[in-house]
């Protein structure tokens, strides 16, 4: 099974000129706790992350939240797979990175999906790949 498989559902997204609150609103709307900030002009492109931890962080470090998701997320810099990569490179990387949400690209670089710590643990067929690889 390969990560783009697993990342079926499509990426909740926002553009780096929203602001945390907006941020967080959408991430309990969406019952996510990772949201891809995608460049306004190509919303295939992912630019970075904001998770449920980057907003704690803001708001324990009394930054206000009209602070922008640029600010306060990961840029650049974000942990991600390949979509035609078997899922136990995003297993991988989620435990050497210590996070709980991956980006998913398509070779050309384009946004293809997410995939949660919760992906993998919910399937059987995946934790059975997982066993036999660890």
């Amino acid at each position: 099974m390969n990560c783009g498989e697993v990342a079926r559902k499509p990426p909740i997204t926002i553009t780096p000129d929203k602001t945390v609150e907006e941020a967080a609103v959408l991430m309990a709307d969406n019952h996510v706790g990772l949201l891809v900030i995608v460049d306004r002009n190509n919303p295939k492109k992912p630019i970075g992350v904001i998770s449920e931890r980057d907003v704690i962080r803001t708001i324990a470090g009394k930054a206000p939240l009209t602070v922008t998701v640029d600010k306060a997320g990961t840029m650049h810099n974000f942990v991600y797979v390949y979509a035609d990569e078997p899922v136990t490179a995003a297993a991988r990387k989620m435990k050497q990175y210590n996070v709980r949400h991956i980006v998913v690209l398509d070779r050309n670089g384009e946004l293809h999906g997410v995939i949660s710590i919760r992906d993998l643990i919910g399937e059987k067929q995946i934790l059975d790949i997982l066993a036999r690889d660890w």
